[in-house]
C-alpha cells in the first residue's frame, strides 16, 4: 500500500492507518489503484448551491462587463459574453484556488481528479468548457441559420442530463465530470487553533532541567 500527497485530504472511515488531512489531502492506494472515494462526494444539494452562487457572480461579471461596453459604446451579444464569463470564471478558480470557487469554498466543497491527484490545468479547462459548449452547439443546431442564440430547449436538455447522472450515479459525477475525470468531493470546514489553557508539562520536568534555585 502507499501513500499519495495532494493539495488537500480527506478521511476514509474504512481505509486503515494511512489516512488524509485536507488541506494538505493524501490518498490510500494499492499499486496503481486507487480507493474508492465515493464516500468523499458532495452532496447534490450542496453541489446545485454553490453552483447557484458561482452561476450569480459569473452572471454578475458578465453584467458588469456588457455595461461598461455599452458605455464605451460596443453592443455585445450578452449570451456569448457570459458563455465566456462562467467559462472564464470556473477555469481561472479551479486552477488558482485548488479546484475550489467562491460558491464551493462557502459549501466546503472541492473538485479533485477521479484518480486521486491533485486538478491538473487541462482538467480545469475541460471540465469548465463543457457545459457552455454543449449548450452553445446545441442551440445552433435549433437555428437554421446556424446563428448562436440561446435556445431554451437546448439549456433545459443539457441540464436535465447533468442532474440525471449527479443524482443517479454513485459517485455523483456529471457529464462534466466524466469527460474531464474529476470528482466533487467534502472538504473539512477550517478549525480554529485553540491553545492549551495550561503549559503541558511540569515546572521540574527533567525534559526542561530544573528551575533555578535561590542560593541558601
Amino acid at each position: 500500500m502507499r501513500c499519495r500527497k495532494l493539495s488537500r485530504s480527506i478521511q476514509h472511515p474504512e481505509l486503515g492507518h494511512c489516512l488524509p488531512v485536507l488541506a494538505g489531502v493524501t490518498w490510500v492506494g494499492e499499486g496503481d489503484r486507487v480507493a474508492d472515494l465515493s464516500a468523499f462526494t458532495a452532496a447534490p444539494r450542496k453541489r446545485l448551491s454553490a453552483a447557484l452562487v458561482d452561476f450569480m457572480l459569473a452572471g454578475l461579471a458578465a453584467a458588469l462587463i456588457y455595461a461598461l461596453a455599452e458605455e464605451a459604446g460596443h453592443r455585445l451579444n450578452f449570451e456569448i459574453l457570459f458563455g465566456v464569463a462562467f467559462f472564464v470564471y470556473h477555469c481561472a478558480f479551479l486552477h488558482f484556488l485548488a479546484g475550489q470557487s467562491p460558491g464551493r469554498h462557502l459549501f466546503d466543497i472541492a473538485v479533485i481528479s477521479a484518480q486521486g491527484a491533485d486538478l491538473q490545468p487541462w482538467q480545469a479547462i475541460a471540465r469548465s468548457l463543457l457545459r457552455p459548449a454543449l449548450i452553445a452547439a446545441a442551440s445552433v443546431s435549433t437555428h437554421p441559420a446556424g446563428r448562436l442564440e440561446l435556445s431554451a430547449p437546448a439549456v433545459t436538455v443539457v441540464l436535465a442530463l447533468e442532474l440525471g447522472l449527479l443524482f443517479s450515479l454513485r459517485s455523483r459525477r456529471t457529464l462534466a465530470d466524466l469527460v474531464a475525470g474529476t470528482l466533487v468531493v467534502n472538504t473539512p470546514p477550517l478549525q480554529p487553533h485553540r491553545a492549551p489553557a495550561a503549559p503541558m508539562y511540569s515546572a521540574r520536568d527533567a525534559e526542561f532541567g530544573y528551575a533555578p534555585r535561590k542560593p541558601k
